[in-house]
């Protein structure tokens, strides 16, 4: 096993994805772990370490790095406020003997920061919850937590009609992440709004976000509605993050980046209608590692943690 390679992984709600990462951020190989519904720390940790031992021969020493969904404490080694909760206040660090431990948001930053020579760079991941980080000259910016505060919980729905995970009212991630795609494309496929989702829930007896995003790519009007209903979410949440960072790119990763510019550029359209002049200028784009930027990202802090 090449010694100048780490493990990254990077927990989602719902799967967490475990890669093996060369020195230069290449991706050498990847798998995915599904989070059984019920199971408890200790279960995980024991998938997390046969997926580690599957992914190459003596992959076990190699330094590993973890990507977290929410605020980390590195003194204690330990996540918290996550949409994970059953990780949250876990020794993870500990029980994996990891040697780097940072928010899922700002390793992906920090990948794609080597990709772009752009000083100022405000990385948005999409997945079941909504993470934000913004690097600036290749180094992440920090509040408390290990994260650019909580960004993704801008307060933005005064009508209070959906809490998120983490129980915040009316905030963005209640209304424009993977979970609120996942919770309105159920609706409406029980409502017949979607013939298409309707088809899938009475096939699978459930909708889930991978099956709002196929829906809308192939052109189902119910769930491009809830697409284009996420773009102005999310383009006001833009014009906000450009009016209090000034970043010269936005990238968007993360599984909803599956949608494509098409959807990047709707939030972009929104966000320069409420956007000052001036602060148009910044570009919105998909990631260029798209869904596999946090694992590379956890991969290199390994590296980095270990010279």
């Amino acid at each position: 096993m090449d010694k100048g390679a780490a493990i990254g992984l990077d927990i989602g709600g719902g799967s967490t994805k475990l890669g093996l990462v060369a020195a230069d951020g290449e991706l050498l190989k990847a798998a995915r772990v599904v989070l059984p519904e019920g199971a408890d720390f200790a279960a995980i940790v024991a998938l997390y370490r046969q997926a580690i031992a599957a992914l190459a021969p003596g992959a076990v020493a190699l330094p590993i790095g973890i990507a977290y969904p929410g605020h980390v404490d590195r003194a204690r080694g330990v996540g918290l406020n996550s949409n994970v909760p059953v990780l949250d206040e876990q020794p993870l660090v500990a029980a994996l003997s990891a040697a780097a431990l940072l928010n899922d948001a700002d390793a992906a930053a920090v990948a794609e920061a080597q990709l772009h020579d752009t000083n100022r760079i405000l990385m948005v991941t999409l997945g079941t919850g909504i993470g934000v980080s913004m690097v600036v000259g290749g180094r992440a910016l920090e509040t408390a937590g290990g994260t650019l505060g909580d960004s993704g919980h801008l307060n933005l729905d005064p009508s209070g009609r959906h809490v998120c995970r983490q129980g915040c009212t009316g905030c963005l991630e209640s209304v424009a992440s993977g979970e609120a795609l996942a919770r309105d494309a159920s609706v409406i496929a029980q409502s017949g709004g979607s013939a298409a989702l309707s088809a899938v829930l009475a096939a699978e007896g459930r909708v889930t976000t991978a099956d709002a995003c196929r829906a809308a790519l192939a052109g189902d009007p119910g769930a491009l509605r809830l697409v284009t209903a996420m773009a102005d979410w999310l383009g006001m949440a833009v014009a906000s993050w450009r009016a209090s960072f000034q970043p010269d790119l936005i990238l968007f990763g993360g599984g909803l980046s599956v949608l494509g510019q098409e959807f990047i550029d709707l939030i972009r359209d929104r966000a320069d209608a409420r956007s000052l002049p001036f602060l148009r200028a910044s570009r919105l784009t998909l990631a260029r590692l798209g869904n596999d930027a946090g694992m590379i990202g956890a991969g290199l802090a390994a590296l980095t943690a270990r010279t």
